[in-house]
């Protein structure tokens, strides 16, 4: 009788480089993420019996530092010898972490609670960081910028920044913190909440740095969190200089991470 493995799930943790890639999800005739995970796992396991779930979509050209998300495979394989195998499978722009036996109903999108982006913004061109930056060529009010984005923080009806196929589902989102920092021409945005909406981040960027060059007052920004308006569809970052930061599960390591935040 042939032995069989029973089903296992995995935690995976992955940074990306995602210049070359059309998002996340798995999608026919372009390369995406999750396509080129499962590749990688159909090539380790010699089974196309798997499935690769995310925390979360990500837009075409977004980056990565520690993106979640988890496998479900018959193995009998480690996981240091998955993180292994994987590795050697995987494009060079695209590398695990971590791997991490998984409870069996943990599942990396609907256990999330909250997800953490970070956007980089240049004051200079960059002959090297091109790709992960985009490089504001105007002088920039970080006052203005911070007062606007501190509008953002709790709960909120994002419909102003959502696409018309998202208008179906509900629109609002809870805002933990935003957070604008500079070191030596480098401006870091982290925002952190329980989800976005799709290019929601970028839009937030673009007004952000419109209201830095002191083409909207901060007052605008406030506005649109109380009616609808198209205005944020006119401003949206590049994708080259958002970076999915990371996902939490469990309220004390969220509220941990904040605190953190607050004391730096």
């Amino acid at each position: 009788m042939t032995h069989k493995s029973a089903p296992g799930r995995f935690r995976l943790t992955l940074e990306y480089d995602g210049t070359r890639y059309s998002g996340w999800q798995k999608q026919h005739e372009v390369k995406t993420l999750q396509g080129s995970l499962l590749q990688a796992a159909e090539t380790l396991f010699g089974s196309d019996e798997l499935d690769i779930q995310g925390s979360g979509r990500t837009d075409a050209g977004v980056h990565a530092l520690n993106y979640t998300a988890h496998l479900e495979v018959r193995t009998d394989l480690s996981p240091e010898a998955i993180l292994r195998g994987m590795n050697d499978a995987l494009p060079r722009d695209m590398a695990l972490l971590r791997v991490e036996k998984a409870h069996p109903r943990f599942h990396a999108r609907h256990n999330c609670i909250a997800r953490s982006y970070i956007y980089r913004l240049s004051k200079r061109k960059s002959a090297f960081d091109r790709k992960y930056v985009w490089w504001v060529r105007d002088p920039l009010d970080l006052e203005a910028m911070r007062r606007a984005a501190g509008l953002l923080v709790g709960m909120h009806d994002f419909v102003s920044f959502a696409e018309k196929q998202e208008l179906k589902k509900s629109t609002m989102a809870l805002v933990h913190l935003t957070e604008l920092t500079e070191n030596d021409g480098l401006i870091l945005f982290r925002i952190i909440g329980s989800h976005f909406l799709w290019k929601m981040v970028r839009r937030i960027v673009g007004l952000l740095v419109e209201v830095g060059r002191h083409g909207l007052a901060v007052e605008d920004v406030g506005s649109l969190l109380t009616e609808k308006s198209d205005r944020p569809v006119r401003y949206i970052a590049p994708a080259a200089g958002l970076f999915f930061e990371r996902a939490f599960y469990h309220e004390q390591e969220l509220q941990e991470f904040l605190h953190l935040r607050d004391e730096a």
